[in-house]
């Protein structure tokens, strides 16, 4: 009979120890993923983890379309006017002040226009030269001509440089 009981009492004191093994590998383990055990509205850890997987898919497909977005921004932009040169200058001795200028235009590829106004005593003329790649088919002006390289210089996809 005393066997017995000490092989009771045996069970007893390593089930107790096992329990608290296991209590403090369970501590362990809340430590590391306290996020999970610490939630507030009771829930499970795989409905946690779920939620959060859900969360991670949505906001992968919100950044996939805004990379898509961006990318449509970008080809919008590489054709808007954003580079601009000006030249004033005085093309006649006999007049005052510099009241003529060129003024080009031109987007990301270097395409666009540049406008010359000459300023006479008679009368004031506009013309007009298109631009691609920087390069027109009539014969630029000096002034036309280095309005269209201050343009160049500009960096399109950074503004202020």
């Amino acid at each position: 009979m005393s066997t017995v009981i000490i092989l009771i009492l045996l069970a007893f004191i390593a089930s107790i120890g096992l329990s608290t093994w296991l209590w403090l590998r369970l501590r362990k383990i809340e430590q590391q993923f306290g996020t999970f055990f610490t939630a507030t509205d009771k829930r499970s850890i795989m409905q946690a983890m779920n939620q959060y997987a859900d969360t991670i898919k949505k906001h992968s497909d919100q950044i996939g379309a805004l990379a898509d977005h961006t990318k449509q921004l970008k080809l919008i932009s590489e054709r808007a006017h954003t580079r601009v040169g000006f030249v004033r200058f005085n093309p006649f001795s006999d007049t005052g002040g510099d009241q003529s200028f060129c003024l080009a235009v031109l987007d990301a590829e270097g395409s666009g226009w540049v406008l010359s106004s000459i300023h006479a005593r008679t009368g004031n003329r506009v013309y007009a030269k298109q631009l691609v790649h920087g390069k027109s088919s009539h014969t630029l002006s000096e002034e036309e001509a280095t309005a269209v390289t201050k343009a160049l210089k500009i960096n399109p996809y950074h503004a202020g440089e």
